[in-house]
């Protein structure tokens, strides 16, 4: 475990540091329960009886979105690594989110922040900021856009329809299965908000279980 570290100048926090082996492990274990959690409205659910088709009820509740979180557990595999993380989604609106990505013990690791196709990389432990392209820097960290904006894409995470160009399969309860250029997005079971997520880019898989979702007004 490469954030298992007694010195000072490796990953753990300061507040670790001069503790004995025993005692570290169990202050990491507290530590990793102490998760992060979103406040706000609940989202509510497509309803049960409407006369518009779920498509049109997705795109209508899409056109009025106001933000959103999710606390989320993340399974990504890509050029054959596999890595798991929790992480919380913040999307503001079409053309502003936030990726905050958690280390075992509950600190943040890394932020991207995007602004329209713009974004900046904050690695939290080494102190390193990236800005650049979101078609060119994303990639590398399992975050795959298909041509939408970083917010855009945050929101088809969450279940929402972010344009009425690209292809879509809908049950009832919401999206079952989006494509945005050469990435296809999967929803199962189809919710609002989305529940268990599978965005495939080639041979790159990641999965996405959101463990707690609020709207953001």
């Amino acid at each position: 475990m490469s954030w298992f570290r007694s010195q000072c100048g490796g990953r753990l926090q300061p507040a670790f540091c001069g503790l004995k082996p025993a005692a570290t492990l169990i202050l990491v274990l507290f530590a990793g329960c102490r998760t992060a959690h979103v406040n706000g409205p609940a989202i509510a659910p497509l309803p049960s009886v409407t006369t518009q088709s779920p498509i049109d009820a997705l795109l209508a509740r899409a056109e009025t979105f106001s933000g959103a979180r999710s606390i989320m557990r993340v399974r990504a595999t890509t050029e054959g690594q596999t890595r798991s993380f929790r992480a919380q989604l913040i999307v503001e609106n079409r053309g502003q989110m936030e990726l905050i990505a958690y280390t075992p013990v509950g600190t943040t690791a890394a932020t991207i922040r995007a602004e329209g196709q713009q974004v900046t990389v904050t690695d939290a432990l080494t102190g390193s900021v990236t800005d650049g392209d979101a078609n060119e820097l994303l990639a590398r960290y399992g975050f795959f856009t298909g041509g939408l904006t970083p917010a855009e894409m945050g929101m088809l995470i969450l279940g929402y329809p972010p344009r009425r160009d690209l292809l879509y399969e809908t049950a009832p309860t919401g999206l079952n299965r989006a494509t945005a250029g050469d990435v296809v997005v999967t929803f199962d079971p189809p919710a609002l908000p989305a529940q268990h997520v599978v965005i495939e880019h080639g041979a790159d898989r990641v999965e996405i279980d959101h463990l707690e979702v609020a709207a953001m007004k």
